[in-house]
């Protein structure tokens, strides 16, 4: 009997000592699974912004990176191509007596430019590219591009001298359209250019007008923040307001309040 009491004692001892240490392994590993479940939806959490956030460099990245591209082939495009080339270059080059340093500066770019294996040649698609992606500077580069430079990019040198005439008139309406689309979204260089131009050129008329200099002026004195291009702005609507009629003015003033909201919609 007292064997029978000492046993129950034992086994009462046992069950008090291990099971309560078995509940705590249990709680702890819940514990843990909690944490670990809420260090992956923390983890989920910042992957989708870390996502985001990339997704946002890369389409700035890809203006720049297309109008990168479209310097270094357009300025490929300029000399030979091939060690053939070359040579035939270089001997025509030494007959005429041209400039040691025009020379250098060749030889330099096509040792450059035969490093590259450019997709295509058509760089002046690749400035439309990055102008649509908002690249201001691709505007400004697009529009030191003759009209020699965009038929050859685009492949148009055979054409009818009907169809290189469409084509000139073509290109020239696309760089206004494609000044004013980024001008709207802020684009200072595209303002200032507009500005320049249409005191020449516009190619819905065919003439210079003068309410679209005003009207594009006011809007660009109101938004940039370069100093140097609100100077040349303000410079330019000054001499250009003197001279017109109070009926312009009004007109003017009526256009560039239609740009600002424009420019407002487009979340600026």
């Amino acid at each position: 009997m007292k064997k029978f009491a000492l046993a129950i004692s034992i086994l009462a001892l046992v069950v008090f000592y291990f099971i309560p240490k078995e509940h705590s392994e249990i709680e702890k590993f819940s514990d843990k699974n909690d944490s670990e479940n809420a260090v992956s939806k923390d983890l989920k959490r910042k992957e989708k912004s870390t996502i985001e956030t990339d997704i946002g460099v890369s389409e700035l990245a890809s203006a720049e990176e297309y109008l990168l591209e479209a310097k270094e082939i357009r300025r490929c495009s300029a000399i030979p191509k091939t060690q053939d080339e070359l040579d035939k270059w270089m001997s025509k080059v030494n007959e005429v007596g041209e400039p040691y340093e025009y020379i250098e500066e060749v030889l330099s770019r096509f040792e450059r430019c035969s490093q590259f294996n450019f997709i295509s040649d058509d760089f002046v698609e690749l400035l439309f590219k990055a102008i649509e992606l908002g690249s201001d500077n691709a505007v400004a580069e697009l529009w030191a591009v003759s009209d020699r430079e965009y038929f050859q990019s685009k492949g148009l040198d055979e054409l009818s001298r009907e169809d290189t005439i469409k084509q000139r008139v073509k290109f020239n309406k696309l760089k206004y359209r494609l000044s004013e689309s980024v001008a709207l979204t802020g684009g200072e260089q595209s303002i200032l250019r507009l500005v320049k131009e249409y005191q020449n050129y516009d190619p819905d008329t065919g003439n210079p007008n003068y309410l679209k200099v005003i009207a594009y002026a006011d809007f660009g004195l109101k938004i940039v923040e370069d100093n140097d291009i609100y100077l040349k702005l303000d410079f330019i609507k000054q001499r250009i307001h003197q001279n017109m009629e109070f009926q312009d003015i009004e007109q003017a003033q009526m256009l560039t309040e239609k740009l600002l909201n424009k420019f407002g919609k487009n979340g600026n």
